[in-house]
């Protein structure tokens, strides 16, 4: 896409400019990553009218809390992060928004990292003082004008345009083909790995790693039991360690950066403004809390048996087996990506009952074999989807199988 420099300032917009950014901030507010969020919907309306109207004072962190999200003029940013977070939030669903776009939009609206001034960039397509669109690049390009004042082309044979218009709109089709063709294979050489993972790591920033932790107790029995927000260094397991180096990995790799977490300590905002990995089921509130509306689900804390549930099929449960010895009983893993509503973001839970089956699940999301079996169960489209999978794994002497695909579900 060829366009103009960006402009933060909107005093050089004519009219027409303006009632092209009004009419894109319209699409964007109707379009599916916004029409779901009312704050992201009244944050990013708030800043672009204030730009257009010159209010520029009002495009302060501490008056948009006021006027937005109703807090008090005075109330302490710092440790009221509502803002930031949902200029993160707007961020990320305009980069979604005009990534899959199939056509290029007049003007692109754009909510630059650290400032509320948003910027407009007129692309390819812009409107010009007839209302027409013009295929001219808006580079400032003057064209050439005859002796008489009128534009060149304007004097030429009509054969001689027709044939150069053909000319042109032959070498547009073989270019368009072309480049259809370089994204068909670049889309065809993705491998079920990438597809999965495409929504988490599309915006190459922070993800979260949050797993739960335990400690270590002498009263009333000694063991180990879930640790909480009061302890300052939780135990995490070997296989919580495995699985976070073999999501790290992968991230690092797709040029995102890692974030680690301690459950008990992970608050309701980072949620919102980074995507996060669940590690872990029965010592991680918010595998519990974010799976339990889902199809398949963990049984409550503190049910027996601890187990992965089905709401479709409620006779079903995949637990394991009690009377067995823990380091040779095969162990159950839910696998699921999915769209929150509650913190309007990505969500990836891999979460066994165990820590064998946490340990399994990373694995069998990092490993190009395994997610091609569970791309076969759903689609060459999965990347686009909310999924959900359960995997049996064994356990023999304490050391992790090979997991095994046991049901699936997507929406």
């Amino acid at each position: 896409m060829t366009g103009t420099p960006t402009h933060p300032v909107p005093d050089t917009l004519t009219p027409i400019q303006e009632a092209a950014i009004r009419a894109e901030l319209e699409t964007i507010l109707k379009s599916p990553h916004f029409v779901s969020s009312k704050r992201c919907q009244d944050l990013l309306e708030f800043v672009v009218e204030s730009a257009l109207n010159r209010e520029f004072d009002n495009l302060t962190e501490r008056f948009i809390g006021a006027k937005v999200f109703g807090r008090p003029i005075e109330y302490e940013t710092a440790t009221d992060a509502i803002v930031r977070v949902r200029a993160n939030d707007v961020r990320r669903r305009l980069s979604q928004h005009y990534l899959e776009l199939k056509k290029s939009p007049v003007v692109r609206i754009n909510l630059t990292s650290g400032s509320y001034v948003p910027e407009f960039q007129f692309l390819a397509h812009k409107p010009t003082a007839n209302h027409a669109e013009t295929d001219e690049p808006s580079t400032g390009h003057v064209p050439a004008v005859s002796e008489a004042g009128e534009p060149a082309a304007a004097h030429q044979p009509l054969w001689r345009r027709k044939k150069w218009l053909g000319v042109t709109l032959a070498a547009a089709v073989c270019l368009l083909a072309v480049t259809g063709g370089l994204i068909y294979q670049m889309n065809a050489r993705k491998g079920p790995v990438e597809r999965f993972w495409a929504p988490i790591l599309r915006n190459q920033g922070d993800i979260l790693i949050c797993a739960g932790g335990n400690t270590f107790l002498q009263n009333p029995v000694p063991g180990f039991y879930n640790a909480g927000k009061e302890i300052d260094y939780p135990y995490f397991s070997l296989q919580t360690e495995v699985s976070t180096t073999l999501l790290s990995t992968l991230i690092e790799r797709h040029g995102a950066t890692p974030q680690f977490r301690f459950a008990a300590t992970t608050s309701l905002p980072d949620f919102h403004e980074h995507p996060i990995i669940l590690l872990n089921a029965y010592n991680n509130q918010w595998t519990q809390r974010l799976a339990a509306p889902l199809r398949l689900y963990f049984a409550p804390v503190g049910a027996h048996p601890q187990g992965i549930l089905d709401r479709q099929h409620p006779e079903i449960i995949w637990a394991r087996d009690m009377s067995l010895p823990y380091e040779n009983t095969a162990d159950y893993s839910l696998i699921a990506r999915f769209w929150d509503k509650t913190t309007d973001n990505w969500v990836v839970i891999l979460a066994g009952l165990g820590r064998n089956g946490t340990e399994a699940a990373a694995r069998y999301v990092v490993d190009e074999h395994y997610m091609q079996e569970l791309r076969d169960k759903l689609g060459s489209d999965f990347s686009k989807q909310n999924i959900e999978a359960v995997l049996r794994v064994p356990v023999v002497d304490g050391k992790t199988g090979s997991p095994q695909l046991v049901a699936v579900h997507a929406w």
